[in-house]
């Protein structure tokens, strides 16, 4: 008896195992997603960029045999055909140079030539993001902010120097296939523009207004739901603080992001980055890039402006400039009417990991919602208040720009005179305002 019921619970086993098999080989189970809570998709809808399209020049300068100049602004149609000619030629065996190669002295009388023109000094190695750059002395060398194409009377050779204003470094060009032609032809680009009068220090104004148009913009802003979203790996994590101020703190125990409602800005820091490591300034601004890329956009037009190392030691800052306009040319946003920052979107970082990102809330929308010719002073009136302005020995560049006034729904961008000063600030012209 005992072993008949053995036999019995032994074949309902097997039989049981059996059904089991089958079940896990032919059934379609249900599985219960699970939701990571390691990265939540971003809701920000920026535009994306690559480096090479944020790095351009501020403007051209063009020199006449007659020795008179003018200038040439981005977006304006010279201004992008003699970029393209240049940047799809070689400059080719660079090497160390010694000697003063500014254009207002350079070949002497009947010279005639192009002065690309930088904000700031940038790495050989940036600028081969969009010129093609070879020579010994890239591996080492320094950051410039000018490339000088100029021609001597009566001799058919080119001559191309790359200079760090700040620096004092000097580098020609031994081998380029730029041709005496080309250079003519840049040069007659500029024949019906107003001529410039050059002052001391590299400065340019024109001697007459310039023209110039105000736009007025919608535009909508970050929300703190969307930059918690964006830049928190587990934004369910983090914890909401009020400052004295107004502005809001938000926290995750290891990043934190400032949101200032008064001036619509966010300041988001990681402190985490790693100590150790290289990191040149390619990867600064590559890894700037990307960074903005997944956290933001670009949600207009920006320049590379710098490339700054920090006074720490340990970190480099990358900082971008946003660019309004097409015709009759494309200027940078210098800050609002108020003293406000607006325009930079600004970030450090340490072994490629962004350590700090700084930007404003608002987000101009694409249309123009209207637009107003007006014009910047010039000639003797330009000169005048340039004279009176007292720390003009201070004065890295003067040059045509926007400054923003924020309603509660538009934005007016007025032109002004801005001034960048040696300091890195950048202030508005006394008196230097459109009319």
């Amino acid at each position: 008896m005992m072993e008949s019921a053995k036999t019995l619970l032994l074949v309902v086993l097997v039989a049981a195992s059996l059904a089991q098999s089958y079940l896990l080989a032919y059934s379609s189970p249900k599985f219960d997603t699970i939701v990571p809570t390691d990265y939540v998709e971003s809701k920000l809808e920026g535009t994306q960029a690559e480096l090479s399209a944020l790095v351009f020049p501020k403007d051209i300068v063009l020199r006449f045999p007659s020795g008179e100049y003018t200038v040439l602004y981005p977006r304006m149609i010279f201004y992008t055909m003699i970029l393209e000619v240049v940047e799809q030629r070689t400059f080719d065996g660079l090497r160390a140079a010694t000697g003063v190669v500014d254009l207002t002295e350079a070949g002497g009388d009947g010279a005639q030539g192009v002065e690309i023109r930088f904000a700031e000094e940038l790495p050989m190695s940036v600028l081969q993001q969009t010129m093609n750059l070879q020579g010994e002395a890239l591996a080492e060398a320094k950051a410039v902010d000018r490339i000088h194409i100029y021609t001597q009377p009566e001799r058919e050779e080119v001559r191309v120097f790359f200079v760090g204003s700040r620096s004092g470094a000097i580098y020609e060009a031994t081998r380029a296939d730029l041709t005496v032609k080309d250079v003519e032809r840049f040069v007659g680009f500029g024949e019906t523009r107003t001529r410039y009068t050059a002052l001391q220090g590299g400065h340019y104004l024109p001697t007459e207004p310039l023209p110039m148009v105000e736009y007025q913009y919608a535009y909508r802003r970050f929300t703190a739901d969307q930059l918690q979203r964006s830049l928190f790996p587990d934004p369910f994590s983090t914890r909401n603080l009020t400052e004295r101020d107004g502005s809001e703190i938000y926290t995750d125990g290891k990043r934190g992001l400032q949101l200032s409602n008064e001036q619509l800005w966010m300041s988001y820091t990681d402190p985490a980055a790693p100590a150790e490591g290289v990191q040149s300034p390619l990867d600064t601004a590559l890894s700037a890039v990307q960074f903005v890329n997944r956290h933001g956009g670009w949600n207009g037009d920006y320049m590379l402006e710098g490339l700054r190392q920090e006074a720490n030691g340990t970190e480099q800052r990358a900082v971008f400039r946003h660019y309004v306009g097409t015709y009759p040319g494309a200027y940078p946003i210098a800050g609002t009417r108020d003293g406000t920052p607006f325009g930079p979107i600004e970030l450090a970082l340490r072994n490629r990991v962004v350590t700090n990102y700084d930007r404003s809330t608002v987000q101009l929308e694409t249309n123009v919602l209207e637009r107003r010719s007006l014009q910047l002073p010039g000639g003797e009136s330009l000169i005048a208040l340039w004279d009176a302005f007292e720390e003009k020995a201070l004065v890295r560049s003067i040059y045509p720009a926007y400054r923003a006034m924020l309603t509660e729904d538009n934005v007016v961008l007025e032109p002004i005179w801005a001034l960048t000063m040696e300091d890195g600030t950048v202030r508005a012209l006394p008196g230097g305002g459109a009319y």
